[in-house]
């Protein structure tokens, strides 16, 4: 007997899992949704431009604008720390921020100095959460900052530390607390015109992910549904979990690479 007349029972028990999901992921499914409304806007432009170059009108008044600030404001958070905060080492406004793997954002000063005064042998541990930190990943620095000496030697201290630590041994707990931050930035490049993730990166990116919505979305499944019920679940949710991580990887290589100079 089914648990609600008309309704089958595999649609009550994914409803019964869902639900909690959503309920706890409700902020990070809020920044998704920004995210995809963001994309959908840069496709538009995209779309506008070439119509524009079509017609022999481009750069006319008639091309669609750039996505709306509210958007473009959050983005902008993955690339520097929030306007009310503040540096939990020196309490102080933020000088050339970073941002560590854990999340949290310091001076690069400052995070440098934690670490030079205790075992430099091993990666800091973050001062907030006390995990340790294997990457800091320093906000963009303007072309006036970049002749600055004392910002030179703190970007280049910057790199000496991913170089030593981050293409280092990392557990894989370390890895999987790792995946929402990396996940996040990633898909931030990737929408952001302004960014650039290497060709190599971004087209094996964008080949795992194809590969991904055609599996989950193909009615073939090692476990199919039709017949198992909610458990053929299981089978999609791993390769989405064993997608995503390898992505996380990929893109951590980049960032090391990138803010490092050394691949890991």
């Amino acid at each position: 007997m089914p648990i609600i007349e008309g309704v089958g029972d595999e649609l009550v028990y994914t409803a019964l899992v869902a639900a909690p999901i959503v309920f706890i992921f409700r902020s990070s499914l809020r920044h998704s949704f920004v995210l995809l409304k963001h994309g959908v806007c840069i496709v538009r432009n995209w779309f506008g431009n070439v119509w524009s170059m079509l017609r022999g009108q481009h750069g006319s008044s008639e091309t669609v604008q750039p996505p709306p600030t509210s958007n473009s404001g959050y983005l902008s958070h993955m690339d520097a720390p929030p306007d009310n905060d503040c540096c939990s080492v020196c309490h102080d406004s933020f000088t050339l921020p970073c941002q560590a793997n854990c999340a949290h954002w310091f001076c690069g000063e400052c995070i440098l100095r934690v670490w030079q005064h205790s075992s430099v042998l091993q990666p800091c541990k973050c001062p907030i959460c006390r995990r340790s930190i294997t990457l800091l990943i320093p906000s963009d620095v303007s072309d006036s900052q970049q002749q600055e000496p004392e910002v030179v030697g703190i970007m280049q201290d910057l790199a000496k530390y991913n170089r030593i630590f981050g293409g280092g041994p990392v557990s894989f707990l370390q890895r999987v607390r790792d995946m929402p931050l990396l996940l996040r930035r990633m898909i931030w490049e990737l929408m952001d015109p302004q960014r650039a993730i290497p060709l190599v990166h971004r087209t094996r990116i964008l080949f795992f992910l194809v590969l991904l919505a055609i599996y989950v979305f193909s009615p073939l499944d090692v476990i199919p549904e039709g017949v198992v019920g909610l458990v053929g679940l299981l089978d999609d949710v791993l390769v989405i979990v064993m997608v995503l991580f390898y992505l996380a990887m990929l893109y951590r290589s980049t960032l090391i690479l990138h803010h490092g100079g050394h691949q890991q």
